[in-house]
């Protein structure tokens, strides 16, 4: 058997070309939706599925970590089957009532987001999406509890030939601009849940308990809570923003949160998809302190270098991609990576935290952020409009990551090397602060946010924060994801 950090870096590599296939179509359409699309458009189209996403999580299960936490720690295959089918039960019967509930009050929603009944029939829709979700994302779950990465990225291909396909016919073809997204979304996760659901039922079969379906739902239920919390920390400068503001300034805004969406899905829900089931059984090993420290150190580099190198090309990105009238989201969207980065450790550190079923901490962190994030919108989006709502995402995130940390350290101390971090993160700031005063050259500019991406790798291997050990050892992860 392959030693644990050897066998996280292949499925990270499997998995990170699974998302770039799965979540291929934001990546392929971003240019698309930026021509064929107005920010008027684009800013409709994330307060819908910011909409149904509240709804989800106001009425779905959440029970992904739950899954995890008691599959990877099952005794048996009925057991397993048990915890499967059950989570797969609940999922579907929550998310239906909740789109029921949103299909029901599409109008007096459409009032309440947009002053404006015409957006109804579209919250009908995303009500229905709603509905079949849990059909695709529980099999998802299901396949990486199984750790079999090459199964999910045959899944991810046959999703991204779908949407892919359905989104040029509707949103470029025939031009339906808002529709054309909605309807491409709904169909494709019908088809995906008539491949998926089968593969589920034949492996598991058709089991549901009340007494497992009582245990995922009492563990996720802190989680349940805390991602209200969550959704409001990410979205509701939206809203805030829109406000203040107009449609316009958040189709902007949102265009830069895609980049910050994009790069966490690269770069942490790749490693988080292998880490999820893997984490549960190193603590098991003698040294897994040592193996939880070294993971995050290898995780935090790639997560602070490819931070540095999205927020200096995003500018040039832009220029290439999108119409000129999305050109400031370049100004925000560094920030709003920062935080994420800050998202990334929180969902590390918090560990300890799951492992003694201590959920509810989750719970009081967000409470603990969401308040501090709101004092943040009321204090800066009224004068700094976005820039306003990206300093105070943020804060928001800084300050949930710091109370995860600290009551996650009291139930297991991983004791993470910080000091190194800290140095890298500092660097990639020093090396970012230029990136200001490069000139408009288009080639000029390429080749010294280059050069700036090229000094941060030489740091980390010349300067002495690394131990030579450290140095081989990246090099021979390298190796592997080669």
């Amino acid at each position: 058997m392959p030693k644990p950090k050897n066998r996280i870096v292949r499925h990270t590599s499997i998995y990170l070309f699974s998302d770039i296939l799965r979540r291929g179509v934001s990546l392929i359409m971003l240019p698309i939706y930026t021509r064929f699309l107005t920010p008027e458009d684009y800013g409709v189209v994330e307060l819908l599925s910011m909409m149904i996403d509240l709804a989800m999580i106001i009425f779905g299960a959440r029970i992904a970590q739950a899954i995890f936490r008691f599959y990877c720690t099952a005794r048996d295959e009925n057991e397993k089957n048990d915890i499967i089918g059950s989570a797969l039960f609940l999922a579907v019967l929550l998310n239906a009532i909740g789109a029921a509930v949103v299909a029901v009050f599409a109008d007096s929603l459409s009032q309440l987001v947009f002053s404006d009944l015409a957006y109804s029939d579209y919250i009908v829709l995303f009500a229905i999406n709603m509905a079949l979700m849990p059909l695709t994302e529980i099999p998802l779950t299901f396949v990486r509890a199984q750790q079999k990465p090459w199964l999910y990225f045959i899944f991810s291909t046959f999703r991204l030939a779908i949407q892919l396909s359905l989104n040029i016919y509707l949103v470029v073809h025939l031009e339906m601009h808002v529709a054309g997204v909605i309807y491409s979304a709904l169909i494709s996760s019908a088809i995906m849940a008539l491949v998926l659901l089968p593969y589920t039922l034949v492996k598991t079969g058709i089991k549901v308990t009340i007494e497992t379906c009582k245990t995922l739902f009492s563990f996720s239920l802190p989680i349940k809570l805390a991602a209200i919390g969550s959704f409001y920390m990410t979205f509701g400068d939206r809203y805030i923003l829109n406000l203040y503001t107009d449609l316009a300034q958040v189709g902007i805004y949102s265009l830069a949160y895609k980049f910050a969406f994009i790069y966490t899905i690269l770069f942490w829900d790749t490693f988080e998809k292998t880490w999820d089931a893997e984490k549960y059984t190193i603590i098991e090993r003698p040294d897994a302190k040592e193996v939880y420290q070294r993971v995050f150190l290898y995780i935090s580099i790639v997560l602070i270098f490819f931070g540095l190198a999205m927020s200096l090309f995003v500018k040039d990105l832009l220029k290439i991609m999108s119409d000129p009238a999305f050109l400031d989201a370049y100004k925000v969207a560094p920030i709003i990576i920062v935080a994420y980065i800050f998202q990334s450790w929180t969902r590390y550190c918090n560990f300890g935290l799951l492992l003694n079923n201590k959920t509810s901490q989750i719970a009081y962190a967000e409470a603990f952020s969401s308040i501090i994030i709101t004092i943040a919108y009321f204090a800066l989006i009224p004068s700094y409009g976005m820039y306003g709502a990206a300093w105070a995402t943020l804060i928001g995130f800084l300050a949930r990551f710091l109370w995860i940390y600290f009551k996650g350290k009291v139930e297991y101390n991983m004791e993470l090397p910080w000091l190194k971090i800290s140095q890298l993160f500092l660097i990639a700031i020093v090396l970012y602060i230029p990136s200001s005063f490069i000139p408009e050259n288009t080639f000029l500019s390429a080749s010294m946010r280059i050069l700036l991406s090229a000094i941060f790798i030489l740091a980390v291997f010349t300067l002495p924060i690394l131990s030579l050990k450290e140095v081989k050892k990246i090099f021979s992860l390298a190796r592997i994801i080669r």
